[in-house]
């Protein structure tokens, strides 16, 4: 019983410590560049270090925060002091001038 029940437990820690937090535009533009970034968030009186996007057209068109399960390990050991997660970004491409979608 003991064993069962520690395997559903460490089962349960496995599966749920992947997280994902996604940010759209409205109107999305895709097709621009896709960049990735590994940050790292330190509980300091400094504050938190900056990642910056470098996107040539200077427009984002969508951002993934993502943390698995080696990232929320190393948060719980450290007891939040320090945070790693994984940034995505894409690039929105620069619109034309010629023509409309809007209706």
């Amino acid at each position: 019983m003991e064993i069962r029940f520690l395997s559903i437990l460490i089962g349960a820690v496995l599966l749920s410590s992947c997280a994902e937090h996604r940010l759209v535009v409205q109107r999305p533009n895709p097709d621009g560049e896709h960049a990735i970034v590994n940050s790292k968030a330190y509980l300091l009186p400094r504050g938190q270090p900056r990642n910056v996007a470098d996107c040539q057209t200077n427009l984002i068109d969508e951002v993934r925060v993502k943390t698995n399960f080696g990232q929320s390990l190393i948060t719980v050991l450290t007891l939040g002091f320090y945070q790693p997660a994984t940034i995505e970004y894409y690039c929105a491409k620069v619109p034309s001038d010629e023509g409309s979608t809007d209706e």
